[in-house]
């Protein structure tokens, strides 16, 4: 059979924290609400959990990892969210490998998380308080 109309427009949507493709857009959902930008209140922690590549949470748990909701929602520079990311992923790394778990190790990933939460505080300026809890 063939089909010449065009395919339905694509929609990517947030479900609750994690982005979700659909051929076409849910019923009551705005066409220009294509990708939900809210934080879950006015602080946002910096930290470590196993499994998480972007180290942010917000008062509903750990933030979207996209880099569209991060510039979109918090207003993120690419070089940020890629740094935040590179620290996020090493901490995997780290925690996979355990003959790499030196106290040096932990020391070097908690210096660079304090330089990295300093240059997050400065990207959302007073808009959110930004806590750090090292592991």
């Amino acid at each position: 059979m063939n089909d010449d109309r065009e395919p339905p427009p694509t929609y990517l949507g947030v479900y609750p924290h994690a982005l979700y493709w659909s051929a076409e857009r849910p019923a009551g959902v705005a066409e220009d609400a294509a990708l939900e930008s809210t934080v879950g209140g006015d602080v946002i922690r910096f930290m470590w959990d196993y499994g998480v590549v972007v180290p942010l949470w917000d008062g509903n748990g750990p933030v979207p990892e996209e880099p569209e909701w991060l510039r979109s929602a918090l207003g993120l520079s690419d070089v940020l969210i890629d740094d935040l990311r590179r620290w996020g992923t090493a901490t995997q790394h780290l925690d996979a490998n355990p003959p790499l778990r030196t106290e040096q190790a932990y020391r070097d990933l908690d210096q660079r998380a304090r330089r990295l939460v300093a240059r997050f505080r400065q990207d959302l300026g007073s808009r959110f308080t930004v806590t750090y809890r090292p592991w």
